[in-house]
């Protein structure tokens, strides 16, 4: 077997290893299998009742590309669903709120490559409000924030701050309708 080959089976067994670890200091957080926590994980925090399902990874930045910098926070009761993205990375990171739904194949991005300064990276923070509720298939690109009770329709790319309690869908997405103010 070839040298990379012992390295590689180091790496995996070192994520999982601080994924696990991670979960053992955040007791109400169910993480599934095949989570990968990437970057300084004391920039994620974690609210009560979150789960975070299988293949999803949440970086944190604190890498050297990201200036070390980097926070990604979710709120209370939170789902993440199978297979998601989180990139915290920079200065302004991800905060999402309580009883945030989100359908897998999501992706949200505080950082972008910078193609203009050839390659450097645009770090811009992304807000996500309570009882927002994604869809599968979204990309939220960075320095969005999304307000209280919105809903984003699948397959949709979020450039755009969005309204509470709108309903936004579309490449790029726009404001479909407002929505009535669901019961918690």
């Amino acid at each position: 077997m070839e040298l990379t080959y012992y390295f590689g089976l180091g790496d995996n067994l070192h994520a999982a290893l601080r994924t696990f670890l991670f979960g053992v200091r955040n007791p109400s957080l169910r993480m599934e299998r095949g989570v990968l926590l990437k970057g300084d994980l004391a920039n994620l925090s974690v609210g009560k009742g979150v789960v975070i399902q299988a293949g999803s990874v949440i970086h944190a930045g604190g890498q050297g590309w990201c200036d070390g910098r980097g926070r990604v926070e979710i709120g209370d009761g939170a789902t993440i669903s199978p297979n998601c993205v989180l990139y915290g990375s920079g200065g302004g990171g991800i905060r999402i709120g309580k009883r945030f739904d989100c359908g897998p194949f999501v992706g949200i991005y505080a950082s972008r490559t910078d193609y203009a300064a050839g390659n450097g990276h645009v770090f811009r923070p992304v807000v996500i409000g309570d009882d927002v509720v994604v869809f599968s298939h979204v990309v939220i690109s960075p320095g969005v924030t999304i307000g209280d009770g919105a809903v984003i329709a699948a397959g949709s790319v979020v450039i755009n701050d969005v309204p509470a309690g709108a309903l936004v869908a579309g490449v790029p997405a726009c404001v479909v309708r407002s929505c009535a103010k669901r019961s918690a």
